[in-house]
Parts: structure tokens; sequence; C-alpha cells
């Protein structure tokens, strides 16, 4: 054996253990502390949603009517403006002109069966065609909103009451604070929708369900909604809240008080993500607008938010150990699956709050701490299986340490290699 053979031998074992003390020292995950619960802040205003792109029509009449659908129905100019030179049609005029066509069943169906030909008797009990009806020419017309040529389908993207298009559309007459004074009419109603969660829905996820303005406004029709009649139009999409609001206290109060339903919580366009910290008796949060400590409702109040403060410390104590167990290699799939019920449980809470009651938010909160119970019992024993393999392998390795010493105490007493 050569004097470098030797060496090399001699440095085994060092070498072998820093290497397995830096890799136990990456994979090491020492259970940190319990989450405590933190006081919750009020949610930071989201930002504005990017408005869907403009849609843009050619100037030219005759080069926007190429792709206009009454040019693939055959359609001319005539037909709307008359024999010779075309001219501007006068804006009282425009409904009832396009009314001659689209409120004749008979004629319509011969493009599509399923049209509808009630739009402008929609459109003459709206305030817009009440105004127009009255000489009032700055309200909305056909045209204003589908244009007048390069009309384009309502499920094509480009046409500019498509539903990413509808706000920005409204919005060219509704955010135009010059337009809108004269009429009482609140200019910042765009900007507000842009900042809510259904903007972020439709534009940010594509998710064309979400509601734009027509969708609570109407759109040939387009009233606003009255005080009785906003929990109808939240309804259409939020079924549960709306059932157990209609079987609540609340609503009783409410229309007493002639409070809006949704909206005295909610609010209309600028609507957010509902938050825990809203629940206190203590202001800003919501409840503490019109109850105090002293006044009926405030045990329930006070029970709800310990409820949502109990569920969320158990459920970030459970994912906390579960994120550092699947950080250390552990499998953690049934822990996980506890979280996404616990999780589901959470939102089911918001949605019981609607009852004013404490039974079906007490049964949504007893499975989401169940739920979370299982997920913290799942960590832990994978926290538990990786400490035991961890003490498994500072065995071995003091096992296999104590060989290597042995080895290298042997080869220190070997004689020397024979001279040559």
């Amino acid at each position: 054996m050569t004097n470098q053979t030797r060496r090399v031998l001699l440095a085994a074992p060092a070498v072998w253990l820093c290497a397995t003390l830096l890799v136990a020292s990456q994979n090491s995950a020492a259970p940190a502390s319990t989450p405590q619960p933190q006081p919750q802040a009020p949610a930071p205003a989201p930002a504005a949603v990017p408005a869907a792109s403009p849609v843009t029509v050619p100037a030219n009449p005759d080069e926007a009517y190429k792709d206009d659908v009454h040019q693939q129905a055959g359609v001319t100019c005539a037909s709307c403006h008359g024999t010779g030179a075309p001219g501007p049609i006068d804006r009282t005029k425009i409904a009832s002109l396009c009314a001659s066509c689209h409120s004749d069943p008979t004629y319509m169906r011969k493009f599509r069966p399923q049209v509808r030909t009630d739009q402008h008797a929609q459109y003459v009990t709206s305030v817009h065609g009440m105004q127009m009806v009255k000489g009032e020419t700055r309200v909305a017309t056909c045209s204003d909103c589908h244009n007048a040529h390069g009309v384009r389908p309502v499920k094509d993207a480009r046409s500019p009451v498509a539903p990413v298009n509808v706000a920005q559309t409204c919005a060219k007459c509704h955010a135009d604070a010059n337009r809108m004074t004269p009429f009482n009419r609140d200019p910042a109603v765009y900007d507000d929708w842009s900042h809510s969660v259904h903007a972020a829905a439709l534009l940010q996820r594509g998710d064309t369900s979400a509601p734009t303005c027509s969708t609570c406004h109407g759109s040939h029709g387009a009233t606003p909604p009255g005080i009785d009649s906003v929990a109808n139009i939240c309804s259409t999409c939020h079924v549960r809240e709306a059932e157990l609001y209609q079987s609540s206290t609340k609503r009783v109060a409410f229309e007493a008080a002639e409070q809006p339903a949704c909206l005295t919580c909610h609010n209309n366009h600028k609507i957010v993500h509902p938050q825990d910290s809203w629940i206190d008796l203590k202001e800003p949060a919501l409840c503490a607008t019109c109850h105090s400590e002293d006044m009926a409702g405030a045990a329930l109040i006070r029970t709800v938010r310990s409820g949502f403060d109990t569920l969320t410390t158990k459920f970030d104590a459970a994912k906390a150990q579960l994120d550092r167990a699947e950080a250390a290699g552990m499998l953690v799939d049934e822990g996980m699956s506890a979280l996404r019920e616990a999780t589901e449980q959470r939102v089911r809470l918001r949605v019981a709050v609607h009852a004013f009651a404490e039974a079906p938010f007490k049964e949504s909160l007893d499975l989401g701490v169940a739920a979370a119970d299982r997920a913290q019992h799942a960590a832990d024993a994978a926290m538990k299986e990786l400490n035991t393999r961890r003490r498994g392998l500072a065995l071995a390795t003091l096992v296999i340490l104590g060989f290597l010493l042995t080895l290298a105490v042997k080869i220190r007493h070997l004689p020397p290699p024979a001279s040559t």
C-alpha cells in the first residue's frame, strides 16, 4: 500500500461524516412554535383591474360596414338611410328605426329562429328610453352601445357589448362627470367596479359569468334596481346566501329600516372579498357600524368572530406543520386533503353568516375544526416519522463511523510497504 492510498483511506471517514452532517442539516426541519392568531388588519383596497382592450371601429362607414352583421344579412344602406345621398339619422328616431326590423318576429326568424324581438319594448321602459321619448338626446340609444356601422354579434369578442367590453362601453358615458352631473349620476361607478371581485373574475380570470353592468341593471331595459329588488338580483348568483338571508330576522329588520339587503354590508359596485375582520363590535369592523356591546345580537357577533379565529388558528398551525413535513420530503397527502376540507368549511362559514343565527354557522365550524384537527394529526404523525427516520439515520451513521474508524486504526498498524 502506497503512502498516498493510506492518506486517502485515513481521510475518508472525516469526509463522509462531514457530507452526512451537511445533508442532514439541509433536510432538518425543526418544529417551529405553533402560530398565534394575529389581529386582522382591514383588507387593502384591491388594485384596479386593467380595462379590456378598447373596441375600435373604422371611421369610414363603408369600411366598417364590410364586417357588419347587417351586411352579411343583405341589409343595405338604403334600408336605414333611404334612397339618395345617405345622411345622419335623428337620434330620437334611431331606436324605432332599429325596431322596424328587430321587433318583427316573422322577419327576424329568417336569420335566427331564437332571436329576441322584445328589445325595443324593453328600451322604452328603461331610463334611457324614457328620457329619449322626452327629447333628451344625451342618453344612450342603440348605436351608442352597438355602433352604427360595424355591428357585431354579442358573442363576438370585438363587439362593444360582449361581456368583457360592456363595462367599458357603459363607462363612455357613465364615467364622464360632465355628462353625468346634470342627471345626478355618480361618475365613479366604473372605477368602483374595476376594483371589485366581479371585475377581477371577468377580466383577469376570463369568467364571462361574472357580473358586469348589464347583468344587474339589464341591457335594453336598463334601470337601477330599487331597494326591494337588490337581493333578487344578487340571488341569481349567490343562491345559498340569499336563502339564508330570506329566512333570517335580519331581513325583517332591514325591511323595517328600509335598508337595501346586500348593499348595506357589501356595497354595490366596489364589492371586495369578505374578511373575518368585518365581524366584530369594535370599529372599523362592519358589524360595529350598527351594533355595540350592549345591543341585542352582540353575543352572537362575539361567538361568530371567536369561531372564525378558532378555525383560522387551527388551520394556520396545521398548514405550517404540513409545509414543514412536506419540505422535509414526507408524504402528506392525507393531511393536505383534510386541509382542503377545512378550507371549504371556511368558505361555508362566510356563507352561513347570512343566516344571522348560530346554528348553521356552528355546523360548518364544527366540520371545519374537525378537518383542521385531522390535518394537524397527519402533520404531527409525519413529523414523528421524520424524527424516527433521523434517529435511525444517526444510529446507522454511528455504526458506519465506528466501522470506518476501526478500519482506519487497522490501516495505521499495517506494516510499511517493502522497499523495492
